[in-house]
């Protein structure tokens, strides 16, 4: 047998009714050579013993090999099967005794081999034959008695190849389910680590935005707060004689304590964390358009078709995109409002975010591709990763940034084998 497992369904099936059938055959032969002509002769007293004595011990093996544990101990009771039939081909005449003949060469040839169930068939021809040769019969009439014997034995050690074969599919089979097992659950593993590892990225760019915004927060209010300092300062020293120039004073203060309180809420609010750490997608950009909303800033999120299928990659490239496009609409435009959209063109999954710019900056914000910066320069390198590329510039009088993935690749790689290994289990 190719290993200790038990045997294939089919066989487990087939198996007990051919058993029984074979020993009630040979049960049959005993009481049919009993009643045959001449009476209760010695010969015929001998065969009958022969083959009732050989069914309870067939029966016996037979029943102990379908609780064998292993394949060794299959192999040795289905060779002392065969063993034991040698006396029962040989005795008497062939007729009732072909079917246990024939099921008991095949099961030698699943648990042992073809050579084996070969071997059997031989040595029950060969015997056969000598036994007839030294007897009152002679060497033809044992030849002849032989031959469909050996016809007979040839169907067995068929029936045990055809056997085998099943019986090796099956378990190449159940090794092959249980090898594709083990690989879903490294796959799984790998996507939960895939997961976690994505996570503490999206917390490391957001640590690394939110410092990068608190220095330029830190920077304008710092700049603020001195001008406050030396407006009251100078108003401080001219209250006496000049009110009106420190009244001048204390008002441009005032005015100028109300923009670093505004800028400081706008900053708080923007760096605030996204309320839905989970959400991936459209839900990601619209749970970190909901922490902008808060400055004052109109956004607006929407899918454009039908939504693109993203995974953890392009999921977090987009995230990163909206938070920083988000920011510099902040920070460089003053927008007051701002489009965010997500859908399909062509081969491209594509993220388009469209601010307006405030009236006040003029020629602040530069016609054309903008400058470079970290992070701009940071979403294109993602983007290229993902057979795609990050554009950003000013068109008359709003700012475009958009960005572009492969639509293969934006599935993600981890994502499209857990699809594949899902529909395989299915």
């Amino acid at each position: 047998m190719p290993s200790d497992m038990p045997d294939a369904p089919l066989i487990r099936r087939m198996l007990p009714p051919l058993q029984l059938v074979s020993l009630a055959c040979l049960v049959l032969a005993a009481v049919g050579v009993l009643v045959s002509e001449p009476l209760w002769s010695p010969g015929q007293l001998q065969v009958a013993v022969v083959y009732a004595g050989m069914a309870p011990v067939i029966a016996v093996a037979w029943w102990m090999r379908a609780r064998a544990g292993t394949a060794r101990r299959r192999a040795i009771l289905s060779a002392a099967v065969a063993i034991g039939l040698i006396p029962v081909a040989v005795s008497g005449s062939v007729g009732f005794t072909i079917p246990v003949l024939v099921l008991g060469v095949a099961l030698l040839v699943v648990d042992v081999g073809r050579s084996a169930g070969a071997v059997a068939a031989a040595a029950v021809v060969i015997t056969g034959t000598v036994l007839h040769g030294i007897g009152e019969t002679g060497w033809l009439a044992g030849l002849l008695n032989s031959v469909p014997i050996a016809i007979l034995l040839g169907f067995g050690i068929a029936l045990g190849e055809l056997f085998r074969a099943y019986h090796q599919a099956h378990h190449r089979d159940l090794r092959a389910i249980a090898e594709r097992d083990e690989a879903l659950d490294r796959l799984e593993s790998a996507l939960a680590r895939l997961r976690r590892t994505a996570e503490i990225e999206k917390e490391l760019l957001l640590a690394d935005e939110r410092a990068r915004s608190a220095r330029d927060l830190h920077d304008g209010l710092g700049h603020r707060l001195t001008l406050i300092s030396m407006s009251l300062e100078f108003a401080g020293r001219a209250r006496q004689n000049g009110p009106e120039a420190a009244w001048a004073e204390v008002a441009g203060a005032d005015a100028t304590a109300r923009e670093a309180l505004a800028e400081m809420r706008t900053w708080v609010r923007a760096l605030s964390p996204v309320r839905d750490p989970d959400a991936t997608g459209v839900a990601a950009l619209e749970a970190i358009a909901e922490s902008f909303r808060g400055t004052g800033l109109e956004v607006d999120v929407d899918a454009e078709g039908e939504e693109p299928e993203l995974g953890q990659d392009a999921s977090l490239l987009l995230y990163r995109a909206a938070q920083e496009g988000l920011t510099n609409a902040l920070r460089h435009s003053r927008a007051s409002r701002v489009r965010i959209s997500v859908g399909i063109e062509g081969q491209d999954v594509v993220m388009r975010m469209i601010n307006d710019i405030a009236p006040s900056l003029g020629h602040g914000v530069p016609v054309g591709a903008a400058t470079a910066g970290f992070g701009l320069r940071g979403l294109a390198a993602r983007a290229e990763a993902l057979g795609g590329g990050v554009t950003a510039a000013r068109e008359g009088d709003r700012f475009v940034l958009c960005v572009r993935i492969d639509r293969g690749r934006a599935a993600g790689f981890a994502d499209g084998m857990a699809a594949r290994s899902e529909e395989a289990a299915r």
